[in-house]
């Protein structure tokens, strides 16, 4: 998942593309085929010859500085064809908060990429419930990565840049702040890859009086404990799992005793060994991989920030115990912490939040999940992320927006919102099925929330790529298919 907090999820130099890893020559031997199979072939001229003779590829879309923002009228042409003779009315804004930089940015990058591929879809504009043709303008606001820069970036959006409807992802840490300012001004809110609990409860909302202008496609920690759990039974163990997480809300969130992991884990019939939250910023897992060892733990589980999970690991190598299973949340739902690390990670297992493979369409383009990543990667030159599908929030709000008659209305704007039933490249969104307890198996646990899709997987050498996610379950995600089973951790053999 992403972190918590929505701070160091990501380490910044993995994050922001200064890899030691050259894309370049696979780039070239690879996307070619990969876009052609998705019908973009002709877009990847541009790639090629944006590459330079360095270890990080050329980002085609624009670049958003610290405290900037990206304004993305839509002006290209369109393969859609709107008639002429249609009224036309005035500019819808939709505004994104977005960590264009800090430890989060290929979030950002993410957001860039959708952004240019919705100005060319929807160039002639989308006909809204007045009848009229309205032509949407993307409006981007760094947050920085940081949950104050978040709430400063949806201040702006809402007050200066007047905004119709706000969007969000990238993390609880960084939805919340938003999510709190647009309940405060009256701004309907769009938020994906969220806790739906900590969206829901953090901010105080109550079963009787639930927020009214914030609604999410929601991450739930349950279905991530429930994949992880069916998951470490594909390989026999001794059953004993070392729980190390960190003293943050997130770390409590994982460990709280009635919603947490460790309760879920001791009712499937595992022996949960947890020496208590480590302090972050601390940096030293010696003592807690101590203890795992002294107590046999064939399992390891935490969830990390991407640089904790680099000293978890290194401490974890200088130290004779091997582990069957190691399964990191957080730290590894993007590819560059494991090339950070090297072969030796090879093998480890996460939660998974969005694949190519996912049997999913965009609303907006008819593209498959594979179409869409190919797409990204023709773009960014970099390798597809589960944030490709940070797109689905740009569908939602489409969605929405087309069926509104008066834009000036923010209620109509919410109303319509509630009335959701939509096929996403995340899966369906629908807010017309009626709110059922989470642990009943409901998708829709509380007014607000419409939960997304999860799986887990884990890492393994690809064809393309020096480590791809590989789907080994997928609870409460019928329309998945798992393609694998799960395989003991390597420790660097074999490569």
């Amino acid at each position: 998942m992403y972190s918590g907090d929505g701070q160091t999820s990501f380490e910044e130099r993995a994050c922001t593309g200064v890899v030691g890893v050259s894309r370049r020559d696979f780039l070239k031997r690879t996307v070619a085929a990969l876009a052609s199979a998705a019908g973009i072939a002709g877009g990847l001229g541009g790639l090629f010859s944006g590459c330079v003779d360095s270890e990080v590829p050329s980002n085609t879309t624009a670049t958003v500085h610290p405290g900037a923002s990206t304004t993305k009228p839509v002006t290209t042409s369109s393969p859609t064809t709107v008639a002429v003779d249609i009224e036309k009315g005035r500019d819808i804004k939709v505004g994104v908060v977005s960590a264009a930089t800090g430890p989060l940015a290929l979030c950002g990058r993410a957001d860039e990429w959708w952004s240019e591929l919705a100005a060319e879809t929807l160039a002639d504009g989308i006909v809204c419930g007045d009848g009229r043709l309205h032509r949407p303008v993307v409006i981007i606001r760094d947050s920085g990565s940081e949950p104050e820069g978040a709430e400063r970036a949806a201040v702006r959006l809402m007050l200066e840049a007047k905004v119709d409807i706000v969007l969000c992802s990238g993390g609880t840490g960084l939805v919340l702040p938003v999510a709190a300012q647009a309940e405060r001004l009256l701004c309907p809110c769009l938020c994906s890859f969220v806790q739906w609990r900590r969206f829901v409860a953090a901010r105080g909302s109550l079963a009787h009086r639930p927020f009214a202008w914030t609604y999410a496609h929601a991450l739930d920690l349950e279905d991530i404990f429930a994949n992880f759990i069916a998951m470490w039974g594909q390989l026999t163990t001794n059953r004993k799992v070392g729980f190390v997480f960190a003293d943050d809300s997130n770390g409590r969130a994982w460990t709280d005793s009635v919603t947490g992991l460790s309760p879920a884990a001791a009712g499937a019939g595992y022996e949960c060994v947890f020496p208590g939250l480590y302090p972050v910023a601390n940096g030293d897992f010696e003592p807690y991989l101590s203890e795992f060892k002294r107590s046999g733990c064939e399992i390891l589980c935490g969830a990390f920030s991407v640089r904790d999970f680099i000293d978890f690991w290194r401490q974890l190598s200088r130290q004779d115990y091997r582990p069957k299973i190691v399964t990191v949340g957080g730290a590894l739902l993007f590819p560059h912490a494991l090339e950070a690390v090297g072969p030796s990670a090879r093998n480890l297992t996460a939660e998974c939040l969005w694949q190519p493979e996912w049997p999913y369409r965009d609303s907006i383009t008819g593209k498959t999940c594979r179409e869409l990543a190919g797409d990204y990667m023709a773009t960014t030159g970099d390798q597809w992320t589960p944030a490709v599908a940070q797109y689905a929030l740009f569908e939602w709000a489409v969605d929405v927006l087309k069926r509104v008659t008066d834009l000036d209305s923010r209620e109509e704007i919410v109303g319509k919102v509630l009335t959701t039933e939509l096929n996403t490249c995340l899966g369906l969104i629908d807010f017309t099925e009626p709110v059922v307890d989470s642990a009943l198996g409901g998708r829709r646990p509380a007014k607000n929330v419409y939960k997304a899709p999860v799986g887990a997987a884990q890492w393994v050498k690809g064809d393309v790529f020096g480590f791809e996610p590989l789907l080994l379950t997928a609870v409460n995600s019928k329309e998945l298919s798992p393609a694998g089973s799960l395989r003991p951790l390597e420790y660097g053999r074999g490569t």
